[in-house]
């Protein structure tokens, strides 16, 4: 390059290249040709003696072209607030250090280039596309409050850090398959690319974490495949893309927190599907915002440690986590979840070691933990659970090693159905149920130590307890709704029994007569040693069962209740049969029968006789000898009656009583 034809600025840049010296062009308006820096850098002016030359440029306008494309170069550029009229070309270059710290660029090309040191973009303006496909960063790639547009950075290597903080982007910022040595920070970064991508880090590699709090990002923030190391930060992030995906993080893998907390809302899906996280998901405080679709995704998702989604957690659509693995508990305390007539809260078939908290919980559509296994306990004091006409919470083969509680001011707004659960206590104290086609609680075939039923209310509906199997029942008789389903209900013992006659009313009250249900009432009491009240309960189920007899059938069941009470007071044919042996007595031994045989008849003796009509099978002698006529003939008919009738009722009664034994 001829210097004669250099003009002044380029002059100075020229005499100050050697040994590094600034030039500050600001508020002079002069310009340097971009062949003159791409001369200086490739050799075209000797280094000064014992110094390390550079390029640097302040406050100058560049015009043509900056190409360094294919070139090895040696020295640093620092450049800062320049304007470039043409963007910098620098394909496949080998570069010491690149900074434009504050210029503006219609925009740049360094794909597949190599920086051995930095590449300094901070607080550029970058109208047109910035190219960094293949791009290798031995130290870090700076974009701090920088304004680009259309970012392609695919395979891009950083061995240091992305600092992005506070950077603002226009169309696509693509990292896709990127490798960061250290950390990603894109704090407080607005990126914009409103229905389509506005960040795509698919399969990135950041060793160190991705620091993202308060980032903007319109369109939609692609992480599938990601490889996460130490944590990922979205604290207070806005992440908007109504009616898509807001977040995508498919197959992520982190190996310490993912924090979406502190204010942190998506407009559109938040995807978690498949992801592992090694330390906890933090959803405190964050706003999930996809109604009639899925608000968070995050089926077969791993988590290391616990969920945290109390504390202002608030969803509009489903939030999934079937199949997810939960390493600690899973947190819901006074979330407030919203998906109407849908799915507010799907945990099915998922495995939390820890415990379910969700003390205040308010869900507006079914919560569903079918064959979920829950290492501790279900907390559900004082949640409102809101699904009119349906489940209001599905509990299907549900597993709780601790306790479930609904207690301490639990409403439900539809049903709850729990049949098949296995759980240590479950507990429905101070609880309101409201359920819908005669159900209220579904509690066929569950398992429990112990079933807690005092002060509930439940109301259109009952509560099915079919073939359920519980240690200890403690509940308050007078409180059931009516029509209980107990077919097969199976307890071992009743903490507080109450009255008799409440308990009596419990099962009369019954949805149809079922004889398992006083049966086991009746060996209940027998069992606590109050065999009075095992009779009784035993003698209540005769008179229940015998309103479904026939009419025959029930006058045979009053004559057995009236006469021995179905065997259980044998008393009462006691005191029938001494009544009608002294009435027989008294009258036969007023007026004599007359003998069949007179010689051969025996003496006659009127108590002997009055018995020997009464009793059936055995006899005095007296009954054949002689021959009542009259109206005493049709008494002794009425004896021979009474008698076979209370024989055959206490041998009914009788074996009745053996067989239960």
């Amino acid at each position: 390059m001829d210097i004669e034809d250099l003009s002044d600025a380029e002059r100075a840049v020229w005499d100050a290249f050697p040994n590094a010296d600034p030039v500050d062009l600001t508020g002079t308006g002069e310009a340097v040709r971009g062949e003159v820096v791409s001369a200086l850098l490739l050799g075209a002016r000797p280094a000064g003696a014992g110094q390390v030359p550079a390029v640097r440029l302040t406050g100058a306008r560049i015009t043509g072209a900056l190409d360094l494309s294919f070139a090895e170069v040696r020295y640093a550029v620092l450049m800062r607030d320049c304007v470039f009229d043409e963007p910098p070309a620098l394909y496949a270059a080998r570069l010491r250090q690149f900074s434009l710290t504050g210029s503006r660029l219609p925009g740049l090309n360094a794909s597949d280039s190599q920086v051995d040191g930095l590449l300094w973009l901070r607080g550029c303006r970058v109208d047109g596309p910035v190219q960094l496909v293949g791009t290798r960063i031995d130290g870090t790639l700076s974009l701090r409050s920088a304004c680009l547009t259309d970012v392609e950075a695919y395979a891009l290597t950083v061995v240091r850090n992305i600092d992005a903080t506070d950077a603002e982007t226009t169309g696509e910022f693509m990292l896709k398959g990127a490798h960061v040595g250290g950390t990603c920070v894109l704090e407080g970064a607005r990126l914009s690319n409103p229905g389509g991508v506005a960040l795509d880090a698919d399969g990135i590699e950041l060793p160190s974490g991705l620091h993202a709090p308060g980032l903007v990002a319109d369109g939609e923030v692609r992480l599938p495949d990601a490889r996460i190391g130490r944590r990922l930060v979205l604290t207070a992030a806005r992440l908007c893309n109504p009616g898509g995906t807001a977040l995508d993080a498919d197959r992520a893998r982190i190996d310490g927190a993912a924090v979406l907390d502190g204010g942190f809302r998506a407009e559109g899906k938040v995807s978690l599907r498949s992801a592992a996280i090694g330390g906890t998901l933090l959803l405190s405080g964050a706003d999930l915002d996809a109604p009639g679709g899925t608000a968070l995704n995050a089926r077969l998702v791993g988590i290391g440690s616990s969920l945290r989604a109390a504390n202002g957690f608030r969803t509009r659509g489903r939030v999934c986590l079937d199949a997810a693995t939960i390493q600690g508990s899973a947190d819901f305390a006074g979330a407030r979840l919203s998906d109407p007539g849908g799915q507010a809260l799907s945990l099915c078939r998922a495995e939390v070691t820890g415990g379910l908290a969700g003390q205040g919980l308010h869900a507006e559509g079914e919560v569903r933990l079918i064959d979920t296994v829950i290492g501790a306990s279900v907390e559900l004091e004082g949640a409102h659970l809101s699904n009119p006409g349906g489940r209001a919470m599905i509990g299907y083969g549900l597993t709780v090693s601790g306790v479930v509680n609904c207690n301490d001011g639990f409403t439900a707004a539809g049903r709850l159905a729990l049949a098949g659960a296995r759980t240590g206590e479950l507990s429905f104290d101070d609880a309101s149920i409201s359920g819908f086609g005669g159900l209220a609680l579904g509690l066929r075939r569950v398992r429990a130590e112990m079933l807690w039923f005092s002060r509930c209310t439940l109301t259109d509906g009952t509560v099915d307890l079919r073939h359920a199997r519980i240690d200890i029942l403690r509940d308050d008789p007078a409180r059931w709704p009516p029509r209980p389903q107990l077919d097969g209900f199976v307890y071992q013992a009743i903490d507080k029994p109450g009255r008799l006659a409440d308990r009596l009313a419990w099962l009369d009250a019954a949805d149809g007569y079922h004889p398992q249900p006083y049966e086991q009432l009746a060996a209940v009491f027998q069992g606590m040693g109050r065999d009075v009240e095992a009779r009784a309960v035993r003698l209540a189920k005769q008179r229940r069962r015998r309103r479904t007899l026939t009419l025959p059938a029930r006058a045979w069941g009053v004559a057995q209740d009236w006469t021995v009470g179905y065997g259980y007071r044998p008393l009462r044919a006691g005191v029938l049969l001494a009544a009608l042996l002294a009435i027989g007595t008294v009258l036969f031994a007023a007026h004599h029968p007359v003998p069949l045989k007179k010689d051969e008849a025996p003496a006659f003796n009127a108590f002997l006789y009055t018995l020997d009509l009464l009793l059936p099978i055995i006899s005095f002698g007296q009954e054949p000898a002689f021959n009542p006529r009259g109206a005493y003939q049709w008494l002794a008919a009425a004896l021979i009656a009474s008698g076979w009738i209370l024989a055959t009722t206490i041998a009914a009664g009788i074996t009745r009583v053996l067989s239960r034994q």
